[in-house]
């Protein structure tokens, strides 16, 4: 196959899969109300493929096919390939203003990462089998989710948790897992959903240790989602919403069974603890152009904002929506890095390092991922910050009537008469403050504002990690070599 269709795509959701959403059982998701939004939203994307004027940047021709396939998936290796890449990242995230953080995007750099890492790693049974699975999801055109976290069963540990996806049998077939995994971001509408590392496992919980790729309607999995938070509001009451509204799901396994060649990792402690780190970066480079682009579409609705209300002729908000517009600049410099170091651990990889390293005099002899530090750190930072920028420009303007009470006929020449404001309509302000208000005050901004904090997961642990970086013992050697100079 190559690359679907928004049509293809949705047919590809009606398999029998267990949803349970808002109380419902739905097997067939393309036919559930809420989720129509985000599923026209993906359709779209897949649309976008076959586009003469977009085609060029979002495919590339398959390796083992020829047939036209999604760049999401190339496995860039000169500075040239990493800057299409890029492209296709960037452009997918325009289309959804970077407020989809789990677009299948994210997973097609991330199997990329997981086949180049297990290479080098020199586990090439387990390389093979990711590769398979890059195959697999690359010309199916597919879309995945991943389930990455045990269960919040004990957080005083990171010991495996018996509710945790294990090993209960095998057969001659593949292996029987079950358990639950979260937390599933896109899993109400994706095709395949990856279990894999995100903790290192320790040694007896080798039934623990295991990473493989799954249909989201396979036999015994059920998918238990939050609540939508699109309930039929038009877009102009719900944009964002209404559009982008991925959902989030944990993952139930009851007696699953996993095929054989769709196992990466069964036990291998060493390839599942290793598999965490040893990924050239692909998976950076997606979501730091992401994260970007939301930061750019923040900033935008808040400098639209200002200038509707007249904030912008302000030096209080001048300056704050300038200080955004300072750290996109910043946040396009680490994605620039993110393909640079990305390129530099391919070509580490090929000389057979597991590491980039630099000479200690003309750079640093311990060299850190920009990508890592500012998914886990600036991002976060930076568009929470934004999003902080946008509620004050806002104020209480978020607190808006609906577009049902601007059509009412005693109403709405009212608003067009006294809510208007500096060169804006009173319909237009309307509309930019319910797309401020979906931004930040429904459930739909408070899920994003909550997202955005947990990314990349515990951002305490991540800075306990970055603490033990050779990077730290780095820095301390500078004071060493001053006192004893």
């Amino acid at each position: 196959m190559a690359i679907k269709t928004g049509q293809e795509y949705v047919a590809s959701l009606r398999d029998g899969r267990t949803l349970h959403i808002d109380g419902k059982v739905v097997s067939d998701v393309t036919g559930y109300p809420p989720l129509r939004g985000v599923i026209d939203t993906i359709a779209a994307l897949h649309d976008d493929q076959h586009d003469p004027a977009l085609s060029d940047i979002l495919t590339y021709r398959s390796p083992s096919t020829g047939d036209l396939v999604s760049k999401t998936y190339l496995e860039a290796r000169t500075a040239e390939e990493f800057r299409a890449l890029a492209a296709c990242f960037h452009l997918r995230a325009q289309r959804t203003f970077g407020l989809m953080g789990r677009l299948t995007d994210f997973m097609s750099g991330f199997l990329v990462d997981l086949s180049v890492g297990l290479r080098a790693l020199g586990k090439n049974e387990a390389a093979a089998r990711a590769q398979g699975m890059v195959e697999l999801c690359r010309e199916g055109d597919l879309q995945v989710t991943h389930a990455l976290i045990d269960p919040q069963s004990d957080r005083s540990t990171l010991d495996a948790p018996s509710q945790a996806v294990q090993v209960v049998e095998r057969t001659s077939d593949g292996i029987v897992v079950s358990g639950c995994r979260m937390l599933a971001t896109l899993a109400p509408v994706a095709n395949e959903c990856y279990v894999g590392p995100y903790y290192p496992r320790k040694s007896g919980e080798e039934n623990f240790a295991l990473a493989f790729v799954i249909p989201m309607n396979a036999p015994g999995l059920s998918i238990l989602a939050r609540e939508s938070f699109h309930r039929g509001q038009s877009h102009f009451d719900r944009p964002l919403s209404s559009r982008f509204d991925e959902g989030d799901a944990i993952l139930m396994f009851d007696r699953v069974l996993v095929p054989h060649e769709r196992m990466i990792v069964d036990g291998d402690l060493a390839a599942y603890n290793g598999m965490i780190n040893a990924r050239p970066g692909y998976t950076g480079i997606q979501a730091c152009t992401r994260s970007t682009m939301k930061l750019r579409f923040l900033a935008g609705m808040a400098t639209a904002i200002a200038r509707a209300n007249g904030r912008d002729k302000t030096p209080r908000f001048q300056a704050a929506i300038g200080e955004l517009i300072a750290l996109i600049s910043v946040a396009e410099g680490i994605r620039l890095g993110a393909m640079v170091e990305g390129q530099r651990r391919v070509e580490a990889y090929a000389a057979g390092k597991l590491a980039v390293e630099g000479d200690g005099l003309g750079e640093a002899a311990a060299v850190g991922s920009a990508s890592g530090g500012a998914i886990n750190f600036f991002f976060p930072y930076a568009n929470t910050k934004a999003a902080d920028v946008l509620r004050l420009a806002a104020g209480s303007g978020v607190l808006a009537m609906t577009a049902g009470d601007y059509a009412h006929p005693d109403v709405g020449p009212l608003m067009d008469q006294w809510l208007i404001g500096p060169g804006i309509e009173a319909k237009n302000r309307l509309e930019l403050m319910k797309l401020a208000w979906d931004m930040t005050g429904t459930e739909f901004g408070s899920r994003a504002g909550l997202y955005e904090r947990l990314y990349s997961g515990d951002p305490e642990a991540n800075a306990q990690r970055w603490f033990r970086s050779p990077i730290t013992k780095e820095c301390e050697a500078l004071v060493k070599r001053l006192l004893e100079s």
